[in-house]
């Protein structure tokens, strides 16, 4: 494959990245908005992965199949879970950072639907499983979540409204790192393999989100990535980033 993962551009849009669009220069809030673009198209290439194989998953693969849709969704509740309690308000004690509680508010108008698929993902058994249920579920709450993951871009690219070169500006990015960390310390069995098999290293013309060391896909792959292997053939890319046909697409 030499171009983006058409089969996961949809049904819900990629996010442009501000730096395929704008003129970023060293402003924290134009690095925190552009690697937040990239974190929320990995995001948004589950619930399509999610969506377009759910009616073609077959008996022998529901729980693997269900294992991944509780873990995308387990993991972008806990990133909502570190903006609302921690990340939001730390940037709003900033002088000069606008608020960012329509954004909170944004969450909430998809959270409900976003438990619900956990909940049955979690849940549900194999006689049980229903394809059309799951693209149901991820149609009630989709666009909603899309709108918020663009719209948040947005928010924290306008957090250049704090003078650059200031105690202010370097505090923005020592939050996002905080956070950042904080994120990292999820289980190491579930989400560095599937973040990466949810990235696209060829997507607007190349990229190298996340910016890792040497070898570390490797270390993902072969021993983190091991656990769950059977759950990671739904994802779209594989741990090294590249494009890869979805496994469930039916005849």
């Amino acid at each position: 494959m030499t171009a983006s993962t058409a089969w996961v551009d949809g049904p819900f849009q990629l996010l442009e990245t501000p730096s395929a669009t704008k003129n970023v220069d060293d402003h924290p809030a134009h690095y925190i908005a552009n690697e937040v673009a990239f974190a929320h198209n990995a995001m948004l290439r589950g619930p399509n992965a999610i969506y377009l194989q759910a009616p073609h998953i077959s008996a022998t693969d529901i729980s693997d199949f269900l294992f991944f849709v509780a873990s995308w969704s387990a993991w972008v509740v806990h990133h909502y879970t570190i903006e609302e309690d921690k990340m939001f308000p730390l940037f709003e004690s900033v002088s000069g950072v606008k608020s960012l509680r329509q954004n909170v508010e944004q969450h909430h108008a998809f959270s409900g639907g976003l438990a619900e698929l956990n909940k049955y993902a979690t849940t549900t058994s194999t006689e049980g499983y229903s394809g059309p249920k799951v693209q149901e579920m991820i149609r009630s709450f989709g666009s909603t979540l899309r709108t918020d993951l663009g719209d948040e871009i947005d928010t924290l690219w306008a957090m250049d409204s704090v003078p650059a070169n200031t105690a202010g500006s370097e505090r923005l990015l020592s939050i996002y790192k905080q956070c950042e960390a904080e994120a990292g310390k999820q289980d190491k069995a579930i989400v560095p393999p599937m973040v990466l098999g949810l990235c696209d290293r060829t997507f607007q013309g190349g990229n190298d989100w996340p910016k890792m060391p040497l070898g570390s896909a490797w270390i993902v792959h072969y021993m983190f990535g091991r656990k769950h292997r059977g759950s990671w053939r739904f994802l779209p890319s594989d741990t090294w980033r590249n494009p890869k046909k979805l496994y469930a697409l039916g005849e």
